[in-house]
């Protein structure tokens, strides 16, 4: 049954790929009305997140934020849906990639990268590296509950030659990959799950006691990998434009947690800038460890 809904759901996929992605976000002027006003999609947690994180803003400043992250929401949904059949050519128009140049050095050097992300802009489409760099590509991901929706962001990940690999799995994946130079890609700033002991505590977006996940700057140090932050950028409805900043060259003798806090530095920066494109409705904050 399972397979069926499956098959099913990546037929819908398709057919909806034939509409031009223009009129695809008429849609998303739909979705954001029954969003906003009908579901009311987690309002309690999205105005909860802004007013921690701006608590000088005013209720309309908070309003404002929530109305652009509503749309870009509707925009992103739509985004998901025209993903797994998508042609090159289009993709290509509506990812730039500012210096892809840069991680073409590395491959030519045999370094590895680890590069990091955040739920910003649409994080998704980053699965388009292969079109750009010559990297062996391991996309790290958190297993969804529900299968179906796990298999196809599965398919969706590995279109043009990436490789998914839940967090779980990814020792043996890393000691093949030694055999060429790897990009690790990683949506690193998620509430971590699994061993709180691994945890780091630390300040983000303002908010001490922010439980942060460390697995990228673990795999840089082990690896002695380049650490790349992905600066993704929307620059209008359905086109986006990445920048590949380096944070070190050396991770081997970075000292503990000085690469995950230059990566939340650039987050912060990068939220504070334009808020509305950050996954605010995300409970970021529910392990949150609050000094009694």
């Amino acid at each position: 049954m399972k397979n069926f809904v499956y098959i099913s759901l990546k037929g819908a996929l398709f057919v909806v790929s034939l509409i031009p992605i223009q009129a695809g976000y008429i849609f998303s002027r739909f979705l954001y009305f029954v969003l906003r006003y009908i579901l009311r999609y987690r309002k309690k947690v999205i105005e909860a997140n802004l007013r921690l994180v701006f608590p000088d803003k005013s209720i309309d400043e908070i309003s404002a934020v929530t109305k652009k992250y509503y749309r870009h929401l509707s925009d992103l949904f739509v985004e998901m849906m025209y993903s797994l059949y998508i042609p090159e050519k289009i993709l290509r128009k509506r990812i730039r990639f500012a210096n892809p140049e840069l991680l073409n050095k590395y491959y030519s050097e045999g370094r590895h990268v680890v590069a990091v992300t955040g739920h910003y802009a649409n994080w998704e489409w980053g699965y388009g590296f292969p079109m750009y760099c010559r990297h062996k590509l391991v996309e790290v991901y958190k297993r969804m509950s529900n299968k179906i929706s796990d298999r196809l962001f599965h398919d969706i990940r590995a279109r043009f030659g990436g490789i998914p690999v839940e967090m779980s799995n990814l020792k043996p994946v890393l000691a093949e990959a030694q055999k060429h130079p790897t990009l690790v890609y990683l949506v690193a700033d998620q509430t971590p799950a699994g061993n709180e002991k691994l945890w780091y505590y630390t300040s983000f977006l303002g908010v001490s006691g922010t439980p942060v996940f460390t697995g990228p700057e673990k795999i840089a140090q082990k690896f002695d990998a380049v650490f790349v932050f992905i600066n993704m950028q929307k620059l209008k409805r359905g086109y986006y434009r990445l920048e590949f900043i380096p944070l070190s060259e050396s991770s081997k003798i970075t000292s503990v947690h000085e690469l995950t806090d230059k990566y939340l530095r650039m987050m912060e920066k990068i939220i504070y800038d334009k808020p509305e494109y950050w996954m605010w409705s995300h409970r970021r904050w529910k392990r949150r460890k609050i000094a009694e």
